[in-house]
């Protein structure tokens, strides 16, 4: 291999034939450092002639110093092409290198096109920049093919705020606006993010009231639900005499079904005036006389004696109170 005594600018902020400029600073530069290839005219082989012309070496010592991108040819010694190459790069007659780039990034910046962030894929040497700095660009696509900044290019892929689209019938409902209206791209583009916007704050807004309205009808449920059950004890407790007033805790735990089926089966409890009419029939004939019959007979000791009960019953029906004594 045959180094040149030469260092040749690669890339600088100088504008190119192709009418941007590359941002110095923006060029990645790892994937170049793993193969720097040394190209003449940004020709790569295929293997379909013996008559292509093979990479010529490769680049040692890249420098990016400020806006310029630099480096050393070292030549393949084996080659006569090669060699050839090397003698005019030495004596002078070949002074241009090109950068060969895969575009990440265009910009607009005061008025100027740059490509702003791209990826080194190869360095040529070249017989004619297109910059006085000795500049030349070779762009390439993700199949590293070699592609040129067309208009259409550049209308599509640097210029889309000023493109124009044709709305479509689904589109121009969606906006509020006639179908086959022409729009610029951007404004369409912001109307859909606008409504998009909306839309999401209306769906978040009916989540929330959904969610609102079935917290409510929770509640509104779990209210029936223990006032059911409210009445089924009320009933069981005051009227049925089936339960206590101690075991309303523990019976509200149950389910309203569970409860009903429940209660169906504990017996009620007969009030004090119906265990009396069940006594021996030896108190049938006091049972039948009123407070002031047994008090005018003598007999209202012999009733507080044998059926305390029925006395204080008897003594209720007459004054209206219990009996305290």
């Amino acid at each position: 291999m045959k180094k040149s005594s030469k260092r040749l600018v690669i890339s600088t902020h100088a504008k190119n034939s192709i009418g941007f400029r590359t941002r110095t600073a923006g060029i990645a530069l790892a994937e170049f450092t793993k193969n720097p290839l040394l190209l003449w005219m940004h020709k790569r082989p295929t293997g379909e002639s013996v008559d292509e012309i093979l990479p010529l070496g490769y680049w040692e010592d890249i420098e990016l110093n400020g806006e310029q991108l630099s480096g050393v040819p070292v030549f393949d010694d084996t080659d006569p092409f090669a060699m050839k190459i090397y003698n005019k790069v030495e004596n002078g007659t070949i002074k241009m290198a090109s950068a060969g780039l895969k575009p990440l990034e265009f910009k607009e910046e005061a008025d100027e096109l740059w490509l702003w962030e791209s990826s080194l894929f190869e360095a040529s040497l070249c017989d004619i920049g297109s910059n006085p700095e000795a500049l030349a660009v070779s762009l390439y696509n993700e199949n590293l093919e070699v592609i040129t900044l067309s208009e259409v290019y550049t209308q599509n892929n640097l210029n889309a705020d000023k493109m124009k689209i044709k709305l479509t019938a689904t589109a121009a409902k969606i906006l509020n606006l006639a179908a086959g209206d022409e729009m610029d791209a951007s404004t369409v583009v912001e109307s859909l993010v606008t409504l998009n916007e909306k839309q999401a704050g209306t769906i978040t807004k009916l989540t929330n009231d959904l969610s609102t309205a079935e917290t409510k009808l929770t509640d509104a449920v779990k209210l029936a639900d223990d006032n059911a059950k409210n009445a089924l004890l009320d009933q069981a407790q005051n009227v049925d005499r089936k339960i206590t007033a101690d075991q309303r805790p523990f019976l509200l735990k149950m389910e309203t079904e569970e409860l009903k089926k429940y209660l169906l089966t504990v017996p009620a409890s007969p009030e004090v005036k119906d265990l009396l009419k069940g006594d021996d029939k030896k108190d049938d004939a006091l049972l039948k006389l009123s407070y002031n019959e047994l008090d005018k007979k003598g007999l209202l000791l012999k009733l507080k004696e044998e059926n305390p009960e029925a006395f204080k019953e008897k003594f209720k029906e007459q004054f209206g109170t219990d009996y305290k004594g």
